[in-house]
């Protein structure tokens, strides 16, 4: 749960708490006006000094009735100048229409019946201040409690977060020592080859002919060559995913930094037999961004449609900046990607062993892509089988801050 989140949780959780008590409070002080206090009139001929005021018996008000009674009954055991001190302030403590109505209540009473009076008075209303507080007491400890159960099952989400973690980190560790152990023994056989200088075909042992030595080292190299190309973008990757990684983020025009990406793979498309068919106007559009690493999500992206689609595939680049959103689309008519692989298509290493074994790819390339929009506070999604022209598109949204 983020900060927003877990804000908006104690604020509904306090709000629900207050209702809670306004109604608890609302309904015991009904009850005390309509049934305890004309009991005590009734059945005990005891007149409840604060029945009828109105507004309702607050805890406050309460307080100051009590404690008004409780320094009448002390200035009564109490030296007559000391005591009436104390009975001033006690008076101006309670208030005239408090102070009047116990005065008109004990207004026949001997000194006797007025002590009684007024330390019967102070019971009563002790205990109906516990009675008032019960819905306090009754809410704080709610509102703990639902606390302590949602940081609970904050701890358990962390708790699933962090196996999943270690379980994908494991995952990861496995598929790089697949992904790098393949190469590394191709090129060692070859290597054992050429300090042999002997080739084995068919159980059968020959010398090593000129040709024979320049298709190992190219296939040494092409095969060193990978795996570079692998540790290169597992360095970006896990450079990316550590914390405190800051962008250098400054002011471009992004439609400019989407023509330079394109055009340094359009000769690699003519190469593939496919297309290459921008659509990105002619006008500015500026957003503070790391020009670096947006080329390096494009590039991405465009190197994902040539590694994964057949030859004759037609691949769009298509940007549009509308009021509140800026979106960028790199889409094609090639074959769709299958709902299991979709799913998880942002996850390093998610296209599989065949795919990694005939084309070369980790899937790493996609996440990085995935990262840095996120980076960027945009998002980075996978649509299909939405447009009667292309299959696919992954489609990049920033929010328009400017509004234009």
């Amino acid at each position: 749960m983020g900060h927003k989140e877990w804000k908006r949780f104690l604020i509904r959780r306090f709000l629900l708490i207050l209702v809670f008590v306004s109604i608890s409070e609302w309904l015991l002080s009904g009850f005390y006006e309509s049934v305890l206090f004309p009991w005590l009139s009734d059945t005990l001929k005891i007149q409840y000094f604060m029945a009828g005021m109105g507004n309702g018996l607050t805890i406050g008000r309460l307080l100051r009735g009590g404690l008004y009674l409780a320094i009448t009954g002390i200035c009564e055991q109490l030296p007559d100048v000391a005591g009436v001190w104390l009975r001033t302030v006690g008076e101006w403590w309670g208030g005239t229409d408090m102070t009047g109505r116990i005065a008109m209540q004990t207004l026949h009473l001997n000194s006797r019946q007025t002590q009684i009076y007024i330390w019967g008075m102070v019971a009563i209303t002790i205990l109906i201040l516990l009675t008032l507080l019960i819905p306090y007491v009754a809410a704080a400890y709610s509102f703990s409690r639902m606390v302590e159960q949602q940081i609970q099952k904050m701890e358990e989400q962390e708790r699933c977060q962090k196996e999943e973690y270690d379980r994908r980190k494991n995952l990861l560790l496995s598929d790089i020592a697949h992904d790098l152990k393949t190469p590394m023994t191709t090129m060692a056989g070859y290597a054992k080859a050429l300090l042999s200088d002997v080739s084995e075909e068919n159980g059968e042992k020959y010398a090593l002919s000129k040709e024979k030595h320049q298709e190992y080292l190219e296939a040494i190299y092409n095969k060193s060559m990978q795996t570079s190309s692998l540790l290169n973008l597992l360095f970006e990757y896990v450079k990316l995913d550590s914390e405190g990684v800051q962008l250098k983020k400054v002011k471009e025009d992004l439609w400019e930094l989407l023509r330079d990406s394109a055009a340094g793979l359009y000769m690699d498309f003519e190469e593939n037999g496919m297309e290459m068919i921008p659509d990105i106007p002619e006008e500015t559009c500026e957003m503070e961004v790391d020009r670096v690493q947006f080329q390096r999500v494009i590039q991405n992206l465009l190197n994902n449609a040539l590694k994964h689609n057949q030859k004759g595939t037609r691949v769009w680049i298509t940007a549009e900046q509308e009021e509140e959103q800026i979106t960028i689309q790199i889409c094609d008519d090639g074959r769709m990607i299958s709902e299991d692989t979709a799913r998880y298509i942002f996850e390093p290493f998610v296209l599989g062993d065949e795919s990694r074994k005939s084309k070369g790819g980790s899937g790493l390339g996609l996440s990085i892509a995935h990262k840095v929009v996120a980076m960027h506070g945009g998002s980075l999604t996978l649509e299909q089988g939405h447009n009667e022209v292309y299959t696919k598109a992954f489609v990049i949204r920033f929010s328009n801050d400017k509004g234009i």
